[in-house]
């Protein structure tokens, strides 16, 4: 069978679409007795996740080919043998599903030997896009997940399990990978997201559940001594734009009315800690980063130094992120800030105050502010910096040699600042912001 289609889910009475013929399928009152099929073979299977009439966009799972043996008996029914081919990953395993119960019941058990990560994040694509704009995609793709988790939680029990020895990723095969979903009580969550990159871990747990006409929400994430590089490569096969380790721990907790607003709600804490090796011009998914690191290349070109590191320390209140320590560390200058990211209105508001390490005569540190939204920043002189650079700049001569003198000097690698990405963050720090 080809060209199948399924649209207008729902798992009490999907509707399959067969090339002109449409069947609607209901286990109970089409089928009587029991059904062996001994090889089902399904191509180019596409499941829209949030149908809604009128609408342009839709997102969609799509799967190259799944195959097994298909067991019907009542309202139970399994996909035994089950493979599922996503252009470069295989996955075998095990598919049932009850409609007896309200909600349904679906368990789904998988596992392969490699997982190609690219492969499957082609699982889910927006149809129908077009030309869209990267904000109008983004919006597109968040009121597709609010539905999505909202119907999950609503109408299916039961747990997704895929656990692989190796993962690619990005022309990158790393260590083992572990997923673990369950809904149970109208409760979803990540129980377990985990991979064993070299030398590091990544660690995320995250659970979703109804409070009143909201949804409550708490985030843990972890990530030690994590090489980043090859995310910024233009394509898997292509050579790395840029080199380094980072490590962070965030802890999140939130109550807002959809998945999309959690953040913009959000109250815990978020850790950071970047080790740049090369600072070639970057390219990564995420707006933040391209930020930090064109400002980090921009900063050592013009300072003719190697970044020690960058980190940050920051609290987060209803959505705003504020910065107790931000620090970034070069061989020759020391960059001290503050900064502010509101997640609810999308804005962000960074100050920084470079500072020579050692004591010069004649050296004119101005003070740089970055303001704008995540959509679009503009870095340019701090409001009032100015005088003060100029005042450095004339008493120079002056105080240089003083500070020489009293030892007011910063090491050249930056170690009472950097530590270590194996370490960070410190046990004693995490627990004191928790």
């Amino acid at each position: 069978m080809s060209g199948i289609k399924v649209v207008r889910p729902n798992p009490k009475l999907p509707v399959i679409t067969l090339g002109c013929l449409s069947i609607k399928v209901s286990l109970v009152s089409l089928l009587h007795g029991d059904v062996n099929l001994e090889n089902v073979t399904v191509r180019d299977l596409r499941v829209p996740l949030a149908p809604e009439p009128g609408r342009k966009q839709e997102a969609a799972l799509h799967f190259s080919q799944i195959s097994g043996r298909l067991l019907i008996s009542g309202e139970q029914a399994s996909l035994e043998n089950l493979v599922l081919r996503q252009e470069h990953s295989i996955l075998t395993g095990r598919m049932t599903l009850d409609t007896k119960p309200d909600p349904v019941k679906l368990v789904i058990h998988l596992q392969s030997p490699q997982v190609d990560l690219d492969s499957l994040s082609h699982m889910v694509a927006l149809e129908d896009a077009g030309s869209s704009s990267g904000p109008q995609r983004r919006r597109a793709m968040l009121s597709t997940m609010d539905t999505v988790v909202e119907r999950a939680m609503k109408m299916v029990q039961g747990e997704l399990v895929l656990k692989t020895d190796r993962v690619r990723w990005r022309g990158e095969t790393t260590g083992k990978g572990e997923l673990r979903i369950t809904a149970k009580n109208r409760r979803l969550t990540i129980e377990r997201l985990e991979l064993e990159p070299p030398g590091g871990k990544i660690h995320l747990r995250n659970a979703i559940w109804p409070v009143g006409k909201e949804l409550g929400s708490n985030l843990e994430m972890e990530v030690r001594n994590f090489s980043y590089g090859f995310l910024t490569r233009e394509t898997p096969s292509s050579p790395m734009r840029s080199q380094g380790v980072l490590s962070l721990h965030l802890s999140l907790a939130s109550q807002a009315p959809r998945v999309s607003d959690l953040l913009g709600k959000a109250d815990g804490m978020f850790q950071v800690g970047v080790w740049p090796k090369d600072l070639k011009t970057a390219s990564f998914d995420l707006w933040v980063a391209n930020l930090l690191f064109a400002f980090l290349d921009i900063l050592a070109k013009k300072t003719a130094s190697q970044v020690n590191c960058a980190v940050g320390n920051f609290v987060m209140q209803k959505g705003l992120m504020t910065s107790k320590e931000l620090i970034i560390d070069t061989s020759k200058v020391r960059v001290k800030g503050e900064a502010k990211l509101n997640f609810a209105n999308r804005t962000i508001s960074v100050h920084l105050e470079p500072r020579a390490k050692q004591p010069q005569f004649f050296n004119l540190e101005t003070p740089i502010r970055i303001s704008g939204t995540f959509d679009q920043a503009s870095a340019g002189v701090s409001p009032g910096g100015l005088l003060g650079s100029v005042i450095n700049f004339a008493t120079s001569p002056v105080f240089a040699p003083l500070r020489r003198l009293f030892g007011d000097t910063l090491p050249e690698a930056g170690k009472d600042v950097c530590r270590s990405p194996q370490t960070w963050p410190p046990a004693a720090d995490t627990a004191e912001d928790k």
